[in-house]
Protein backbone atom coordinates (compact mmCIF):
# COMPACT_ATOMS: atom_id res chain seq x y z
CA UNK A 1 0.00 0.00 0.00
CA UNK A 2 3.05 2.33 -0.26
CA UNK A 3 1.52 3.95 -3.37
CA UNK A 4 -1.81 4.53 -1.61
CA UNK A 5 -1.31 8.32 -1.24
CA UNK A 6 -1.10 8.59 -5.05
CA UNK A 7 -4.49 6.92 -5.42
CA UNK A 8 -6.36 9.94 -4.07
CA UNK A 9 -5.45 11.74 -7.30
CA UNK A 10 -7.42 9.33 -9.51
CA UNK A 11 -11.19 9.18 -10.03
CA UNK A 12 -11.70 5.50 -9.28
CA UNK A 13 -9.96 2.17 -8.72
CA UNK A 14 -10.80 -1.15 -10.39
CA UNK A 15 -10.02 -4.28 -8.38
CA UNK A 16 -10.08 -7.89 -9.52
CA UNK A 17 -12.37 -9.14 -6.77
CA UNK A 18 -16.07 -9.53 -5.98
CA UNK A 19 -18.45 -8.93 -3.09
CA UNK A 20 -18.78 -12.60 -2.25
CA UNK A 21 -15.03 -12.84 -1.66
CA UNK A 22 -14.23 -9.74 0.38
CA UNK A 23 -17.29 -7.61 1.04
CA UNK A 24 -15.91 -6.25 4.34
CA UNK A 25 -12.64 -5.14 2.75
CA UNK A 26 -14.49 -3.35 -0.05
CA UNK A 27 -16.73 -1.66 2.48
CA UNK A 28 -13.68 -0.56 4.48
CA UNK A 29 -11.97 0.85 1.39
CA UNK A 30 -15.03 2.77 0.23
CA UNK A 31 -15.64 3.98 3.78
CA UNK A 32 -12.13 5.48 3.99
CA UNK A 33 -11.29 3.19 6.90
CA UNK A 34 -8.01 2.10 5.29
CA UNK A 35 -6.97 5.06 3.12
CA UNK A 36 -8.49 8.45 3.84
CA UNK A 37 -9.60 10.25 0.67
CA UNK A 38 -9.43 7.11 -1.48
CA UNK A 39 -11.69 7.40 -4.55
CA UNK A 40 -14.44 4.88 -5.15
CA UNK A 41 -13.27 1.28 -5.45
CA UNK A 42 -15.08 -0.89 -7.99
CA UNK A 43 -15.06 -4.69 -7.82
CA UNK A 44 -15.09 -5.98 -11.40
CA UNK A 45 -13.95 -9.56 -10.84
CA UNK A 46 -13.32 -12.35 -10.87
CA UNK A 47 -11.25 -11.70 -14.00
CA UNK A 48 -9.85 -14.93 -15.38
CA UNK A 49 -7.09 -15.17 -18.04
CA UNK A 50 -8.45 -15.47 -21.58
CA UNK A 51 -7.90 -18.72 -23.45
CA UNK A 52 -7.01 -17.62 -26.97
CA UNK A 53 -5.96 -21.10 -27.95
CA UNK A 54 -7.11 -24.20 -26.12
CA UNK A 55 -4.59 -27.02 -26.05
CA UNK A 56 -6.60 -30.24 -26.10
CA UNK A 57 -3.69 -32.60 -25.54
CA UNK A 58 -3.44 -33.46 -21.85
CA UNK A 59 -0.11 -33.29 -20.09
CA UNK A 60 1.19 -35.71 -17.47
CA UNK A 61 -0.44 -33.95 -14.46
CA UNK A 62 -3.95 -34.04 -15.91
CA UNK A 63 -3.57 -37.63 -17.07
CA UNK A 64 -2.42 -38.56 -13.57
CA UNK A 65 -5.38 -36.75 -12.00
CA UNK A 66 -7.75 -38.68 -14.27
CA UNK A 67 -6.64 -41.86 -12.52
CA UNK A 68 -7.28 -40.55 -8.99
CA UNK A 69 -10.57 -40.78 -7.03
CA UNK A 70 -12.77 -37.70 -6.81
CA UNK A 71 -11.74 -35.26 -4.09
CA UNK A 72 -8.63 -37.19 -3.08
CA UNK A 73 -5.74 -34.95 -4.16
CA UNK A 74 -3.97 -32.04 -2.47
CA UNK A 75 -2.53 -29.69 -5.09
CA UNK A 76 0.65 -27.86 -4.03
CA UNK A 77 2.17 -24.90 -5.86
CA UNK A 78 3.86 -21.71 -4.70
CA UNK A 79 3.67 -19.88 -8.00
CA UNK A 80 6.27 -18.94 -10.56
CA UNK A 81 8.18 -16.44 -8.40
CA UNK A 82 8.49 -18.26 -5.10
CA UNK A 83 11.18 -20.86 -4.38
CA UNK A 84 11.43 -22.43 -0.93
CA UNK A 85 14.81 -23.27 0.56
CA UNK A 86 16.22 -26.75 0.00
CA UNK A 87 15.70 -27.88 3.61
CA UNK A 88 12.13 -26.58 3.61
CA UNK A 89 11.41 -28.33 0.32
CA UNK A 90 12.43 -31.66 1.82
CA UNK A 91 10.36 -31.07 4.95
CA UNK A 92 7.38 -30.23 2.74
CA UNK A 93 7.89 -33.36 0.67
CA UNK A 94 8.05 -35.55 3.76
CA UNK A 95 4.99 -33.79 5.17
CA UNK A 96 3.02 -34.56 2.03
CA UNK A 97 3.85 -38.25 2.37
CA UNK A 98 2.99 -38.23 6.08
CA UNK A 99 -0.41 -36.67 5.43
CA UNK A 100 -1.57 -39.91 3.85
CA UNK A 101 -3.31 -38.06 1.02
CA UNK A 102 -2.51 -38.17 -2.68
CA UNK A 103 -0.78 -35.03 -3.90
CA UNK A 104 0.23 -33.17 -7.03
CA UNK A 105 3.22 -30.94 -6.29
CA UNK A 106 4.61 -28.36 -8.70
CA UNK A 107 8.13 -28.00 -7.35
CA UNK A 108 10.18 -24.86 -7.94
CA UNK A 109 13.75 -24.96 -6.64
CA UNK A 110 15.10 -21.74 -8.16
CA UNK A 111 13.52 -18.33 -8.68
CA UNK A 112 15.08 -18.13 -12.15
CA UNK A 113 13.78 -20.96 -14.34
CA UNK A 114 16.93 -21.30 -16.45
CA UNK A 115 18.92 -22.04 -13.27
CA UNK A 116 16.50 -24.79 -12.24
CA UNK A 117 18.33 -27.72 -13.81
CA UNK A 118 18.64 -30.27 -10.99
CA UNK A 119 16.54 -33.42 -11.02
CA UNK A 120 14.16 -34.57 -8.30
CA UNK A 121 16.69 -37.04 -6.87
CA UNK A 122 19.16 -34.22 -6.22
CA UNK A 123 16.55 -31.84 -4.79
CA UNK A 124 14.52 -34.24 -2.67
CA UNK A 125 16.93 -37.09 -2.12
CA UNK A 126 16.58 -40.60 -3.51
CA UNK A 127 15.04 -41.99 -0.31
CA UNK A 128 12.20 -39.43 -0.22
CA UNK A 129 11.53 -39.76 -3.94
CA UNK A 130 11.19 -43.50 -3.42
CA UNK A 131 8.63 -43.04 -0.63
CA UNK A 132 6.60 -40.72 -2.83
CA UNK A 133 6.07 -43.31 -5.54
CA UNK A 134 2.47 -44.41 -5.73
CA UNK A 135 1.39 -41.60 -3.40
CA UNK A 136 1.82 -38.49 -5.45
CA UNK A 137 3.19 -36.78 -8.54
CA UNK A 138 5.96 -34.18 -8.45
CA UNK A 139 6.61 -32.06 -11.54
CA UNK A 140 8.94 -29.17 -12.26
CA UNK A 141 7.50 -27.95 -15.52
CA UNK A 142 4.75 -25.38 -16.11
CA UNK A 143 1.23 -26.67 -15.56
CA UNK A 144 -2.22 -25.37 -16.49
CA UNK A 145 -3.33 -24.42 -13.00
CA UNK A 146 -6.89 -23.60 -14.03
CA UNK A 147 -7.33 -27.08 -15.49
CA UNK A 148 -5.88 -28.66 -12.36
CA UNK A 149 -8.06 -26.68 -9.94
CA UNK A 150 -11.09 -27.51 -12.03
CA UNK A 151 -10.38 -31.24 -11.95
CA UNK A 152 -12.77 -33.37 -9.91
CA UNK A 153 -9.89 -35.20 -8.19
CA UNK A 154 -8.55 -32.04 -6.52
CA UNK A 155 -9.85 -31.38 -3.01
CA UNK A 156 -7.49 -28.75 -1.57
CA UNK A 157 -4.84 -26.26 -2.66
CA UNK A 158 -1.69 -25.47 -0.65
CA UNK A 159 -0.16 -22.26 -1.97
CA UNK A 160 1.51 -18.90 -1.29
CA UNK A 161 -1.73 -16.90 -1.56
CA UNK A 162 -0.74 -14.95 -4.64
CA UNK A 163 -3.89 -13.13 -5.75
CA UNK A 164 -4.19 -14.94 -9.08
CA UNK A 165 -4.08 -18.29 -7.28
CA UNK A 166 -6.70 -17.11 -4.78
CA UNK A 167 -9.03 -15.95 -7.56
CA UNK A 168 -8.59 -19.20 -9.50
CA UNK A 169 -9.25 -21.31 -6.39
CA UNK A 170 -12.35 -19.24 -5.62
CA UNK A 171 -13.61 -19.69 -9.18
CA UNK A 172 -13.32 -23.47 -8.91
CA UNK A 173 -14.43 -23.73 -5.28
CA UNK A 174 -11.21 -25.30 -3.97
CA UNK A 175 -10.28 -24.74 -0.28
CA UNK A 176 -6.90 -23.14 0.36
CA UNK A 177 -4.15 -23.81 2.85
CA UNK A 178 -2.22 -20.56 2.73
CA UNK A 179 1.50 -20.17 3.35
CA UNK A 180 2.21 -16.56 2.32
CA UNK A 181 5.79 -15.63 1.51
CA UNK A 182 5.97 -12.03 0.25
CA UNK A 183 4.33 -8.62 -0.15
CA UNK A 184 0.51 -8.68 -0.16
CA UNK A 185 0.21 -12.42 0.36
CA UNK A 186 -0.44 -12.10 4.11
CA UNK A 187 -3.44 -9.88 3.37
CA UNK A 188 -4.67 -12.38 0.81
CA UNK A 189 -4.28 -15.23 3.29
CA UNK A 190 -6.33 -13.26 5.80
CA UNK A 191 -9.09 -12.77 3.22
CA UNK A 192 -9.24 -16.52 2.65
CA UNK A 193 -9.10 -17.56 6.31
CA UNK A 194 -11.63 -14.96 7.48
CA UNK A 195 -13.87 -15.97 4.59
CA UNK A 196 -14.03 -19.47 6.07
CA UNK A 197 -12.90 -21.33 2.95
CA UNK A 198 -9.23 -21.65 3.81
CA UNK A 199 -6.71 -21.93 6.63
CA UNK A 200 -3.58 -19.91 7.40
CA UNK A 201 -1.01 -21.20 9.89
CA UNK A 202 0.40 -17.84 10.95
CA UNK A 203 2.96 -19.42 13.28
CA UNK A 204 4.78 -20.77 10.23
CA UNK A 205 6.06 -17.28 9.47
CA UNK A 206 7.14 -16.25 5.99
CA UNK A 207 10.26 -15.60 3.92
CA UNK A 208 11.84 -18.65 5.53
CA UNK A 209 11.73 -17.18 9.06
CA UNK A 210 11.65 -20.69 10.45
CA UNK A 211 11.94 -24.23 9.18
CA UNK A 212 8.46 -25.71 9.35
CA UNK A 213 8.78 -29.39 10.23
CA UNK A 214 7.28 -32.30 8.32
CA UNK A 215 5.04 -33.29 11.22
CA UNK A 216 3.38 -29.86 11.26
CA UNK A 217 2.94 -29.86 7.50
CA UNK A 218 1.46 -33.34 7.43
CA UNK A 219 -1.10 -32.49 10.12
CA UNK A 220 -2.02 -29.20 8.43
CA UNK A 221 -2.68 -30.96 5.13
CA UNK A 222 -4.86 -33.50 6.92
CA UNK A 223 -6.84 -30.65 8.48
CA UNK A 224 -7.44 -29.00 5.12
CA UNK A 225 -8.39 -32.21 3.34
CA UNK A 226 -10.70 -33.49 6.08
CA UNK A 227 -12.46 -30.21 6.85
CA UNK A 228 -15.95 -30.41 5.36
CA UNK A 229 -16.85 -26.86 6.39
CA UNK A 230 -14.02 -25.50 4.23
CA UNK A 231 -15.38 -27.40 1.25
CA UNK A 232 -18.93 -26.17 1.82
CA UNK A 233 -17.83 -22.55 2.15
CA UNK A 234 -15.57 -22.83 -0.90
CA UNK A 235 -18.55 -24.04 -2.91
CA UNK A 236 -20.49 -20.96 -1.78
CA UNK A 237 -17.62 -18.70 -2.84
CA UNK A 238 -17.57 -20.46 -6.21
CA UNK A 239 -21.28 -19.75 -6.64
CA UNK A 240 -20.76 -16.09 -5.75
CA UNK A 241 -17.88 -15.83 -8.24
CA UNK A 242 -19.95 -17.26 -11.10
CA UNK A 243 -22.91 -15.04 -10.22
CA UNK A 244 -20.75 -11.91 -10.08
CA UNK A 245 -19.83 -12.07 -13.78
CA UNK A 246 -23.09 -13.54 -15.05
CA UNK A 247 -25.63 -11.53 -17.04
CA UNK A 248 -27.04 -8.97 -14.64
CA UNK A 249 -24.36 -9.73 -12.06
CA UNK A 250 -22.53 -7.15 -9.95
CA UNK A 251 -19.67 -6.79 -12.45
CA UNK A 252 -22.01 -5.97 -15.34
CA UNK A 253 -24.10 -3.60 -13.23
CA UNK A 254 -20.99 -1.77 -12.00
CA UNK A 255 -19.54 -1.33 -15.48
CA UNK A 256 -22.86 -0.14 -16.94
CA UNK A 257 -23.21 2.42 -14.16
CA UNK A 258 -19.66 3.67 -14.69
CA UNK A 259 -20.08 3.96 -18.46
CA UNK A 260 -23.25 5.96 -17.90
CA UNK A 261 -21.42 8.33 -15.55
CA UNK A 262 -18.52 8.73 -17.96
CA UNK A 263 -20.87 9.60 -20.82
CA UNK A 264 -22.66 12.11 -18.62
CA UNK A 265 -19.41 13.73 -17.52
CA UNK A 266 -18.12 13.85 -21.11
CA UNK A 267 -21.13 15.91 -22.17
CA UNK A 268 -20.43 18.42 -19.42
CA UNK A 269 -16.82 19.01 -20.47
Amino acid sequence: MEDSPKLIKVHGVFINTFEGLEAKFLEALNGWKMVKGLPSVYAIGPLMPCEFEKVHQKGVPLKWLDDQPNGSVAYVSFGSRTALGRDQIRELGDGLVRSGFRFLWVLKDKKVDREDEEGLDEILGIELVGRMKGKGLVVKEWVDQREILGHKAVRGFMNHCGWNSVIEAAWHGVPIMGWPQFVDQKINAEVVSKGGWGVWNQEWGWKGERLVKREEIGEAIKEMMNNESLLIKAAQVKGAARKAISVGGECQVTLKTLIGEWKKNAKNI
